[in-house]
């Protein structure tokens, strides 16, 4: 978690601002190979006009 303010600048670099996805963070020990983060995400694109 201590690392989360970097995360989260980087994050927002790509999204418009105001319109960022919903997200939740937590912190843990142990990932596997040695991880320091675990993004996961759903995304979806609306039809062009």
């Amino acid at each position: 978690m201590k690392e989360w303010p970097v995360f989260n600048d980087i994050d927002k670099s790509y999204f418009t601002e105001g319109k960022y996805p919903a997200r939740s963070a937590f912190g843990v020990n142990g990932m596997a190979f040695d991880a320091r983060v675990e993004v996961e995400c759903m995304a979806s694109k609306s039809p062009e006009a």
